[in-house]
């Protein structure tokens, strides 16, 4: 890996506010036309990235904590967009041919694997997480009153008439 001479202070330090205005053009990778324009050569790149043995061995360590291969595939098709290799376009399109290489490598190295992120629908909430929030509920109910005071409403401006009756205050 790579030495990083940056100061703590340089990495904290904020951009500039409008510093893309000030930049000079095409002074960023994803300004510049992309260095891949074709789905198959794109496709033919994360093959060759994904079957290297290095990558290989982070990816399963990535892959046996739980992050779903969508995932992996959406952070790994967005850095080629940053890095100025292909467009967001042409990613999205290249996106099932990395999800199913990750899928791949996972196993013929016998990992389990999810491909999408758990449905937050089908998600259990614990009973005790429940119940607790039944006895904060009517913690508060028992604690406010039953009569609510109509609110005062007053009306100012220039043309604003003043209400003669409180109902025509309420709206009733």
């Amino acid at each position: 890996m790579a030495a990083n001479n940056l100061s703590p202070v340089d990495v904290i330090r904020p951009v500039p506010i409008g510093g893309s205005w000030t930049d000079m053009p095409k002074s960023h990778n994803w300004l510049n036309p992309p260095k891949l324009v074709k789905t198959d050569e794109i496709a033919q790149k994360y093959i060759d990235k994904l079957s290297s043995p290095d990558v290989i061995n982070s990816t399963l360590d990535v892959v046996e904590t739980k992050v779903p291969l969508a995932s992996m595939a959406e952070a790994l098709m967005l850095s080629g967009v940053a890095a100025g290799v292909h467009t967001i376009d042409a990613g999205l399109l290249v996106m099932p041919v990395i999800i199913e290489m990750l899928k791949t490598v996972a196993e013929i190295h016998k990992v389990e694997y999810t491909i999408f992120p758990a449905d937050p629908d089908d998600t259990q909430i614990p009973a005790r997480v429940i119940n607790a929030a039944i006895k904060k509920a009517m913690a508060t109910k028992e604690t406010t009153s039953d009569e609510t005071a109509a609110p005062v409403v007053e009306l100012s401006g220039l043309m604003a008439r003043k209400p003669t009756t409180m109902e025509n205050v309420n709206g009733i």
